[in-house]
């Protein structure tokens, strides 16, 4: 399909007002409105800014759209998009991620992937409940590097199963990238009936079923799951509240007794069965 003809196709099915929305490469939010006037400029002018777009029937979208800056077209045919409050940014990234009309995509020759299906549990943050589910403003953990553990980081940009992330209590430090497999799940909430019956998994290549199996012991698919000697992620109780690899070594009821595994030196910590993270079976 041509640049133009993909184009057309969106503009076709793009309600007023559409949206155009990013980091930009200093770590700034941005975001601006257009109407339907300007929505094929806009979407043409998204690839070269490097912009997210978003159209979205959602009223819950519409309520956050209506809050944003109206952005401009120059009749050199350069758009402008002006910084806006990261707060309104998060929320639009959040609203878009849940929302139930067409999902924010990345024109640059990919379309992004879906948005995340599972509702936040009682108004709480995205938190998905499998790694298919990552999508837009999801709330994940992300391992910043082996020596300074892993952090809360919240999904901006989707391009097939690589993930943009911003550190959600860092939002000054410059985004990350990491594939959906690399990152850590925090826990959801319970389970409705109807998310059970409608829950998707994700599909495995051979050689991810096999190394599932070879880690089943270790690496637990779910909480129910999590065990003695299974590895999970613990928040420590130090100022910067990061995870760090750790494994269970005694268990009562859903409160686990743990050990850090990097640090045998360290004491053991208590923690309950829902206040750990999960690292994916799959990318062992």
């Amino acid at each position: 399909m041509t640049a133009k003809a993909n184009h057309s196709t969106q503009l076709r099915s793009c309600p007023s007002p559409l949206v155009l929305f990013g980091i930009d490469s200093r770590g700034k939010p941005k975001a601006a409105r257009f109407g339907r006037d300007h929505a094929r400029l806009a979407i043409k002018a998204a690839t070269q800014l490097q912009l997210n777009v978003l159209a979205s029937n959602d009223p819950k979208v519409a309520e956050i759209v209506a809050r944003l800056p109206v952005g401009r077209i120059h009749a050199t045919g350069r758009t402008f998009v002006p910084f806006i409050r990261r707060d309104l940014y998060d929320r639009l990234v959040a609203a878009a991620g849940n929302g139930t009309g067409s999902s924010p995509v990345r024109l640059t020759g990919s379309h992004a992937s879906g948005a995340a299906t599972a509702d936040p549990p009682n108004g709480n943050p995205n938190l998905p409940r499998n790694w298919h589910e990552i999508g837009l403003g999801a709330v994940v953990v992300a391992q910043e590097d082996p020596e300074d553990g892993w952090y809360e980081a919240i999904v901006i940009e989707v391009n097939g199963d690589m993930l943009t992330l911003r550190w959600r209590d860092y939002p000054r430090l410059r985004p990350v990238v990491r594939h959906r497999l690399r990152v850590g799940l925090i826990y959801p909430g319970p389970q409705s009936a109807a998310q059970a019956n409608k829950q998707i998994k994700p599909v495995a290549s051979a050689k991810q079923r096999d190394a599932a199996t070879k880690h089943a012991s270790s690496l637990p698919a779910d909480w129910q799951a999590i065990d003695i000697n299974n590895l999970v992620l613990a928040k420590d109780d130090g100022p910067w509240r990061s995870w760090w690899e750790a494994i269970p070594i005694e268990r009562t009821g859903d409160g686990f007794k743990l050990r850090w595994r990097d640090y045998t030196a360290v004491p053991p910590i208590t923690r309950q069965r829902f206040a750990l993270a999960l690292i994916c079976p799959d990318a062992a």
